[in-house]
């Protein structure tokens, strides 16, 4: 499958081989997922320029099912190539620990993005989708165009 240039990963584990490199769309589900995993598809994915993470599950959703993040000792080339990431969405955003720990990571590295889009939970009352819009608005950033969306 040289030519897969979208993908919608929903998993535990997956062994990305060399499938991932024309990647350029990625549909992530982050329901029960450790963020390593991402970190994995990231990896060999020089051509991704739109990741899409969203929790599908929320019925099933415990917080401690989140793992922490463990940033890797090496920052994907994804992240920092000239044409490196330049959308991110995030949809059902429930600014939890590790979610926070991952927006920081990618906003902090992604020196080409352009828009960071982050939507909330429905259920989230508005002091708690204020706080996260003050939490994101406040991520270092290493793109200096780059524009966040909430809402």
């Amino acid at each position: 499958m040289p030519e897969l240039v979208a993908a919608n990963v929903e998993g535990l584990y997956w062994n990305t081989g060399n499938l991932l490199h024309e990647l350029v769309v990625l549909e992530f589900c982050t329901c029960e997922t450790e963020w390593d995993l991402l970190m994995s598809l990231l990896k060999p994915s020089p051509k991704l320029r739109a990741p899409k993470l969203n929790e599908r599950h929320d019925d099933h959703y415990i917080e401690d099912r989140m793992q922490h993040l463990n940033e890797p000792i090496t920052v994907p080339q994804t992240l920092m190539l000239m044409f490196g990431l330049e959308t991110l969405e995030w949809r059902n955003y429930r600014g939890l620990n590790t979610e926070k720990e991952l927006e920081a990571f990618i906003l902090k590295h992604s020196c080409r993005l352009k828009t960071a889009i982050f939507s909330p939970v429905d259920d989230a009352e508005l002091e708690k989708k204020y706080r996260m819009l003050t939490e994101l608005a406040l991520s270092c950033r290493g793109s200096t165009t780059c524009q966040l969306v909430f809402g």
